[in-house]
């Protein structure tokens, strides 16, 4: 009998192949047996102080607290205060205690070496632990009640140096003490015995109180002069080795709390929310340049505070400094957010760790290890758990890491072979009892509760979270077409097999790319050129012509196919453009003609035409500073004059920036698109449509391929359209209608967009800032954000970013900006934060947030957990909606509809998932027009909401500048479809406010310059070097399709 619990001898049984997941069920076991708090009462009972400290935990009654905490969320503060209170002495896990029956006395046996033993080792508790409480569930809260509760608590002098005295000198009689005065005596004892004198401050006269700040409570630690440094000279290095320093260590009411840069804010508006002002004096040191206070600040200055918040920038730093002022102190308790770093070997935070000394510690982190991290969610329809899959071996070493490095528990901490001989050899071989033991250990280092005991305790708002399924826009579909083709055709003309098949192992690489742009184009893409599908083209038309009696029926489908989306491409203007100079596609329409014929990237039909962002942004930028011109001729020559040098800089502006320059040094978002370089030699051949489009019948043709001839069907654009791509600096103006440009381009407005998927969030974020409401939107690809932001400044939306290419600074700020944000203060207006996936896993709070979008499904659900944890925890007063954009017939539904039956999606990579596969391997092309969807080639702003009726209006004349009548985004609840038709205007007060904000704060915005930049150089001389430069940088595509060219013999010329 072990603890009062019967166990059963196992049998040792020899390694097999099921061995290792024998040690990961085993290991969950132990993990998910952890049980929650328990507060020892009779320890409490036994000191009266502490039963005192007990009764205000219970009662709410923290001095300096000002939340009320949930019933757990005391018992975690208690169990907490416990173990630093109390170190109890445990037996070493390898050792059992047996149970004698009627004899006296206590029996033990070592496991590990099979003996009996009446004198077993044992282990100190460690005074703090691991606070592991799920996500969102308090844990800043948690260590701040702590903090006060123990205020005035004195780390005190250790066990080791307790009645040493001080080190004396014979050639520095200055440390000889004298006769001392009783007075000096009772200041030394309160001083050197970590007495809380703060407690009674006020019932002291200030000569004794202004004595007690000054004289501060030391020890002396023995260490060798020279430390970890070598010199250069192996003699004196010998004798400094040979002689030693005494330094002291002072003693400290001090917490140091180490943080992640970004998490910097959260902690500050957490202590705002919780702690009375002024109750806990604060250094706050965040970047390099606050850090110089470590350096000219003295001990006592440093020490009056009670809270020391250190960024772990600063405080890696610090490691590089053998003087630190960090290293002389003994802080009385030191604690580590996100504290799972701390079970690295070599990080410069984990090493200074080491060299500090501090009496209590807490690591704190919802993911101490990957096994450790047990993810709950519950939303109205499903209730789950993610579990991450682990090395068994590794999280054991995670946690030895910790337990040698962080919390020093001997003889652990002193013996660097002990842990793995005492636990995780002994694991693997699956000793007698060493399951229960290792659970046992582990109960006396982490707080964490049991999902069930915290919903006994507290019900957080409901959660909604649903799949939107979305119809691809007509590029959507031609996009992911132009992917499915090319892996198509490898596959055909590949046979399947070999180093050119896709699917080969030795091109993983490149098929997880291809797979990863596949995904991003579900948004949209402009990655394929002209000469690229051109080339599958004519891959296709020659492999089909040449191996007629070689390919099966299937094959061959597959090949007609990928000619037929390719030709639809190729004779495509809208595509051909957007394409070239890596744009989204706007529609507008109502410009007048001056305008459309100077700016525009493409006619489409009537008055519609394509334009990209840096034409939009030029045109609004030209309205609000021309907005009172009367005269047909002055529009007509400052339009005129405003096009040239747009283009100009255009051009230059848009080769510099598809030469494989970093988004990241330059600080901006970018398409991250795998395109390749930019030459304006490209722009010619936008216009030289190929001989066949005359003849070319894309819903003949298709219907053909799928046999559903069933008579015409009106295209609406893909027949013959006026078109007028960019290819010189400036076009020819037409004279415009007789009407000026208040009255007639303030009409223009925005009809569409080329992706479904920008159009759906674009909307539903304008919904919500109308509403005042605040939304998150988390992307995987940068692209995505990329073109999202682009859009919400053409409609001068409100939008923060937290984003990788931002400063750590710039991110606290934005999220600060973002939870301060009151629609109250701001028309009544919500505001979005645009948010990198790849940053929601860090502990950040944004309960200000009520609404969460995905752009797209997120394959690893714990990071998905995670990410919706940022808004859906403990503080959230209100229902949080969570919505997963999905394009429908797609890889992404497929991810999507898949995932829930892969245990750990983060173990198993997208690409390697069977059904992945066979769904790829199935080439699954989109019907263009045979599936009767097809209403127009660009996604309308007619979405789906589920906000019902219409929205509230501006106040009347609040669109009215200059005496002319700005309009406002307005749209139409449609019931019978639960949608919403919007209206959207080029030119509002909101974009006109957004480029004064723009331009006043000196903010940068892609072409923001291209005005300004001087036509150096003709286009003429430019076009001519472009020709016959080198293409420095090629597409990922390319190369996968001069894989393709390989297969062919001889010249390949397509015949119609």
């Amino acid at each position: 009998m072990v603890d009062g619990k019967s166990l059963e001898i196992k049998r040792f049984e020899s390694t097999s192949s099921a061995l290792h997941q024998s040690y990961l069920s085993r290991l969950n076991e132990v993990y998910s047996n952890i049980q929650s708090p328990a507060i020892d009462m009779d320890q409490y009972s036994q000191d009266e102080d502490q039963r005192h400290i007990y009764d205000k935990i219970e009662n709410d009654e923290i001095d300096g607290f000002k939340s009320q905490l949930y019933n757990f969320q005391k018992r975690s503060v208690m169990k907490m205060l416990q173990r630093e209170t109390f170190q109890t002495p445990k037996l070493m896990p390898n050792i059992i205690e047996i149970n004698k029956g009627p004899i006296k006395g206590k029996v033990f046996y070592d496991i590990s070496h099979l003996l009996p033993t009446l004198d077993p080792p044992f282990y100190l508790t460690p005074k703090g632990g691991i606070l592991a409480e799920n996500m969102g569930l308090g844990k800043t809260c948690i260590c701040l009640a702590l903090i006060c509760i123990s205020k005035f608590q004195i780390s005190e002098i250790p066990d080791t140096y307790r009645g040493s005295k001080p080190h004396t000198t014979n050639n520095n009689p200055n440390n000889l003490e004298g006769v001392r005065s009783l007075f000096d005596i009772c200041i030394k004892f309160v001083a050197q015995n970590s007495i809380p004198w703060k407690e009674y401050y006020d019932d002291f006269p200030s000569n004794i109180t202004k004595r007690l700040e000054s004289t501060i409570g030391y020890f002396e630690k023995v260490e060798s002069r020279t430390g970890s440094r070598k010199t250069r000279s192996s003699s004196h290095a010998e004798k400094s080795r040979a002689s030693s320093n005494y330094k002291k260590l002072y003693l400290s009411a001090t917490t140091l709390i180490v943080l992640p840069d970004n998490l910097f804010h959260q902690w500050r508006v957490e202590i705002f929310k919780h702690v009375e002002k002024n109750f806990l004096s604060i250094l706050e040191i965040s970047n390099l340049k606050q850090s110089s206070v470590l350096q000219v600040a003295n001990i006592s200055e440093l020490l009056s505070n009670d809270i020391i918040l250190i960024s772990n920038s600063v405080f890696s730093k610090q490691f590089e400094s053998t003087n630190s002022i960090l290293r002389n102190i003994y802080w009385k308790r030191l604690i580590i957010d996100e504290g799972h770093s701390m079970s690295s070997k070599t990080s410069r935070a984990v090493i200074l760790t080491k060299d500090l000394m501090y009496e209590r510690m807490w690591a704190i982190t919802g993911t101490p290890t990957s096994g450790l991290t047990n993810l709950h969610m519950e939303d109205d329809s499903q209730e789950y758990s993610v579990q991450k899959q682990f090395d068994p071996k590794q999280d054991l070493i995670k946690v030895g890491s910790m337990v040698s490095r962080f919390f020093k528990i001997k003889p652990w901490s002193s013996n660097g072979k002990l842990w793995s001989d005492s636990i995780v050899k002994p694991f693997e071989r699956d000793e007698f009892s060493i399951d229960l033991q290792i659970a046992n250990f582990l109960e006396q280092l982490i707080v964490k509760h049991a999902i069930s005991d915290v919903e006994s305790d507290i019900k957080l708002p409901a959660l909604h979270h649903k799949p939107i399924f979305l119809d691809p826009s007509h590029f959507d579909k031609l996009s992911i077409n132009l992917f499915i083709a090319v892996l198509a055709t490898n596959a055909v003309t590949s046979e399947r097999k070999g180093m050119d098949f896709m699917f080969d192992p030795t091109n993983k690489s490149d098929l997880r790319r291809l797979v990863t742009n596949l995904q991003k184009g579900t948004f949209y893409w402009t990655g394929f050129s002209i000469n690229d599908v051109e080339n599958l083209l004519n891959i296709c038309v020659y492999s089909l012509r040449e191996n007629q009696d070689k390919y099966a029926e299937e094959d061959k489908k597959l090949l007609q196919n990928s000619i037929f989306i390719s030709k639809l491409a190729l004779s495509d203007m809208r595509w051909r453009s957007v394409t070239t100079v890596h744009e989204m596609g706007y529609y507008v329409s109502s410009l007048p003609k001056a305008i459309v014929e100077d700016y525009s990237l493409v006619r489409y039909r009537d008055d519609i035409s394509v334009y990209g962002y840096p034409h939009l942004i030029s045109l609004q930028k030209f309205f609000y500073k021309n907005r009172i011109i009367k005269t047909n001729e002055e529009l007509q020559a400052k339009i005129q004059r405003q096009s040239s040098e747009f283009w100009a800089g255009y051009w230059k502006n848009i080769k510099g920036t598809t030469k494989g320059k970093s988004a990241k040094t330059n600080r901006q978002l970018s398409n991250k698109e795998d395109y390749k370089e930019f030459e304006l030699s490209d722009v010619q051949i936008i216009s030289q449509l190929p001989s066949w489009v005359n003849t070319f019948n894309p819903l003949l043709e298709e219907a053909l391929l799928h046999d559903t001839i069933s008579g015409s069907k009106d295209l609406s654009g893909n027949g013959e359209i006026e078109v007028g791509p960019k290819a010189k600096v400036n076009g020819s103006l037409i004279n415009s209608d007789n009407c000026s440009v208040g009255s007639t381009m303030r009409n223009a407005t925005i009809v569409g967009t080329m992706s479904t998927k920008l159009n759906y969030l674009a909307m539903r974020l304008l919904e919500n800032q109308i509403r005042g409401v605040k939304s998150i939107v988390f992307y995987e690809f940068e692209n995505s954000a990329y073109y999202l932001t682009e859009f919400l400044d053409l409609l001068g939306m409100n939008y923060l970013m937290y984003s990788s290419y931002i400063k750590i600074s710039d991110r606290s700020n934005n999220l600060a900006q973002f939870d301060r944000w009151d629609p109250g203060n701001n028309e009544g207006e919500g505001i979005a934060l645009i948010m990198d996936l790849k940053l929601a896993s860090h502990g950040l709070t944004i309960i200000a947030a009520t609404h969460v979008f995905f752009i797209n499904p997120v394959w690893n659900q714990s990071i998905e957990a995670q990410a919706i944890k940022r808004a859906h925890r403990i503080g959230q007063v209100n229902e949080v909606f969570v919505e997963t954009l999905i394009l429908e017939n797609t890889l992404e539904e497929e991810m999507y509809r898949m995932r829930g039956d892969v245990k750990d999606s983060s173990s198993v990579e997208l690409i390697d998932h069977s059904r992945i596969k066979d769904y790829i391997m199935r080439f699954p092309f989109l019907k263009m027009y045979a599936d009767g969807k097809f209403d127009d080639e660009y996604a309308k702003l007619t979405v789906s909401t589920g906000i019902i009726g219409d929205l509230a209006s501006p106040p009347e004349n609040s669109q009215t500048d200059y005496g002319i009548e700005l309009k406002y985004a307005t749209s139409e609840y449609l019931p019978g479809t639960m949608s919403r038709k919007w209206s959207l205007p080029l030119f509002t007060k909101q974009n006109l406010n957004k480029l004064s904000m723009s331009e006043k704060q000196g903010i940068k915005r892609r072409f923001d310059d291209i005005e300004d930049l001087e036509n150096e150089v003709s286009i003429a001389d430019a076009e001519g070097r472009a020709a016959g430069g080198n293409i420095s940088e090629r597409s990922h595509t390319s190369v996968l399709l001069d894989k393709l060219r390989s297969k062919r013999k001889g010249k390949v010329r397509f015949i119609v």
